[in-house]
């Protein structure tokens, strides 16, 4: 008998001893507004498309059909490529303080000492106008590209762009608050 007790108190105690050997971990994360993901999910749909047009070199034999793309989301694919062949040095500039995340959702110069050198300020100018070029692009193709969005709304989205892009700075960015001044994150 005093074994049957032992075993139903190992058989009631076991659930016991395993649910306390588990600990869970809480984290908040902040909540992305919807015109924030929507950006983000266009960003990603773009740079997806953009993966099939550099592995299409040629119409397909197998009869399927190659994707027709309007005049603003061929632009927009070429701002992600721009976007992208700037991300090395956009990240280098931003990291040596060359380079500031504006509040009007642009990239802006910054002084620093490397800027002395000539040849690392038209390098700071060349970026600062073609990566502006491809964001103010992008802004566009959003706008136009989302059924809900009216060119009224574009200062909306550049905000949520501004948002996204100094939630994303590294620690040591420059980034310009809203009343204009700079601090680095």
């Amino acid at each position: 008998m005093a074994d049957r007790h032992a075993g139903l108190v190992s058989l009631l105690l076991c659930p016991i001893l395993i649910v306390g050997c588990v600990s869970a971990r809480i984290s908040v994360v902040d909540e992305r507004t919807a015109l924030e993901n929507q950006i983000l999910g266009s960003y990603q749909e773009l740079d997806r498309e953009l993966l099939l047009v550099a592995s299409v070199r040629s119409e397909p034999t197998d009869g399927a059909a190659v994707p027709d793309f309007t005049a603003l989301r061929q632009e927009a694919i070429r701002a992600r490529q721009t976007q992208q062949f700037n991300r090395d040095d956009r990240e280098e500039l931003l990291g040596v303080g060359c380079l500031g995340e504006g509040n009007d959702g642009l990239l802006s110069g910054h002084p620093c000492d490397q800027a002395a050198e000539p040849a690392v300020a038209a390098r700071i100018a060349r970026l600062v106008e073609s990566d502006n070029a491809a964001r103010r692009t992008l802004w566009r193709f959003v706008v136009t590209a989302s059924p809900d969005l009216t060119p009224k709304d574009l200062p909306e989205v550049v905000s949520a762009f501004v948002r996204l892009q100094q939630e994303q700075a590294k620690p040591g960015t420059w980034i310009q608050e809203t009343s204009g001044e700079w601090k680095k994150k």
